[in-house]
């Protein structure tokens, strides 16, 4: 049974990651994710329901549109992949471990869901176009705070102080970095990020995954640069590695605080 659960899983995130595809090349545009129905986008060839099929409809036209004969973008069939990878990986550590559920924990739970795997078409959007869609990010947010006040482990109170610690302290290190380098150090849509997620998760899990994302972060732009990829200069999206950080803060964030507060205390001790 829990195979049966686990390749349902992986069906609906790649199904799910077809859908986050129209996400990505429509959102940023501010088009309609609704209408037009999938065409081509050489070509704008309505497409038939077969090929629409996630990975599958790929491979069976070799990356390329079966009308103009326009190359495919590699992303569709990484997009879904990694979409139904994430939902695989949701489903055994977050969902098994908590079944059986209540109903006080599904609204919080299907957030938080919800919340991680649309993390995907946001890091392409921020790497495709250096933003953050507020159709996003503020739909999140939103969602978290209604959340909150449903009865549950979230509380109008940590959702407060979570608001304040994600999208406070990015604000703050905006500011700051904006007076030392004369110019935006942080997008606004990294704060609304981030204060979405402190508005789920609370204080502590958010303050995480921004340390997480920054060395995360960190480690990509310095190879980056000892490759001679990039310099100094160079502008490189810090909603990728958020998204990355909140992931590790949720599925590890409390074990490596753990873990790290256990050795401080053996070198306190020594």
């Amino acid at each position: 049974m829990t195979v049966l659960f686990s390749l349902f899983a992986v069906i609906f995130g790649l199904i799910l990651g077809s859908f986050f595809n129209v996400l990505i090349c429509r959102i940023p545009g501010n088009e309609s994710i609704l209408w037009p129905s999938s065409h081509c986008t050489s070509c704008n060839t309505p497409l038939k329901p077969w090929y629409n099929i996630p990975v599958l409809s790929f491979l069976f036209l070799r990356g390329k549109c079966s009308f103009c004969k326009a190359p495919i973008s590699i992303m569709y069939p990484v997009v879904e992949l990694v979409t139904g990878g994430a939902a695989f990986v949701i489903w055994l550590l977050i969902i098994v471990p908590r079944v059986p559920l209540t109903w006080i924990q599904v609204p919080d739970l299907a957030l938080q869901v919800l919340f991680l795997l649309l993390i995907i078409p946001i890091s392409v959007i921020d790497l495709q176009h250096y933003i953050i869609p507020d159709r996003l990010s503020l739909s999140l947010f939103t969602c978290a705070i209604a959340v909150a006040f449903v009865p549950g482990p979230l509380t109008p109170l940590s959702s407060l102080f979570g608001i304040l610690a994600g999208g406070g302290s990015l604000y703050a290190v905006g500011w700051i970095g904006t007076i030392l380098l004369k110019k935006d150090a942080m997008g606004g849509g990294d704060i609304k990020l981030m204060a979405a997620a402190g508005a789920l998760w609370g204080a502590q899990n958010v303050l995480l995954a921004i340390i997480f994302g920054a060395l995360i972060g960190s480690v990509y732009g310095i190879a980056l640069m000892v490759l001679r990829k990039i310099n100094s200069q160079h502008q490189i999206p810090f909603g990728p590695f958020l998204g990355g950080g909140i992931w590790v803060a949720v599925l590890y964030g409390t074990d490596i605080l753990d873990w790290y507060i256990s050795l401080m205390g053996h070198s306190a001790g020594r």
